[in-house]
């Protein structure tokens, strides 16, 4: 997979590239406890979706692995968000990579609020409606105070996607502890 002028950034260079497009891993099993648990912080997703916390840990490790850094592609704004789970040893984290598109919708969002862009995250209104994708870019939208109506927009995906307990716990969660918040 490549992602035009994302790996050029890193030094020392990279000798492989470590990007895999894992856009299907959506729809294995364990997939949705593990990301929501792992990049979604939310220590509540292994109950929701009532998976056995050992084959949980097993699955966490593609997410965990220096050789391979699995990317997700969220549509936004009319362009394509890369989320990557960058596995950089003493250097890990995620990483959102936005193209001209999303880049283009977001300064037309300042404009439209006088060149104002409150919060750390993606503007509220960019947050895409489908449940895999909506889920997927959670971590990286918004400000602290979450809108009105979302937190059922999540709990909705949520169930969309598999979770069966404690769905409105899990969406609460989720919110709280979303990167963009958690890492200003």
């Amino acid at each position: 997979m490549h992602i035009p002028g994302y790996l050029e950034n890193f030094h020392p260079p990279l000798e492989t590239s470590p990007l895999i497009d894992a856009t299907s891993w959506v729809d294995e099993e364990l997939f949705w406890p593990a990301f929501l648990f792992h990049v979604g912080m939310a220590r509540s997703a292994p109950a929701a979706f009532d998976a056995d916390v050992a084959d949980l840990d097993v699955y966490v490790e593609n997410f965990e692995r220096p050789d391979v850094w699995p990317v997700f592609a969220v549509p936004i704004g009319g362009g394509m968000m890369h989320l990557v789970v960058c596995n950089l040893p003493g250097d890990s984290g995620i990483h959102w990579v936005l193209d001209a598109k999303v880049r283009a919708a977001l300064r037309r969002l300042a404009d439209a609020n006088g060149g104002y862009h409150p919060g750390p995250g993606l503007p509220w209104p960019l947050l895409p409606r489908e449940p895999a994708h909506l889920l997927t870019a959670l971590p990286a939208m918004g400000t602290r105070e979450v809108p009105e109506g979302v937190p059922a927009v999540v709990a909705e995906s949520l169930r969309a996607v598999g979770a069966m307990k404690r769905v409105e716990e899990l969406a609460d969660d989720l919110l709280r502890h979303r990167a963009c918040v958690l890492l200003q």
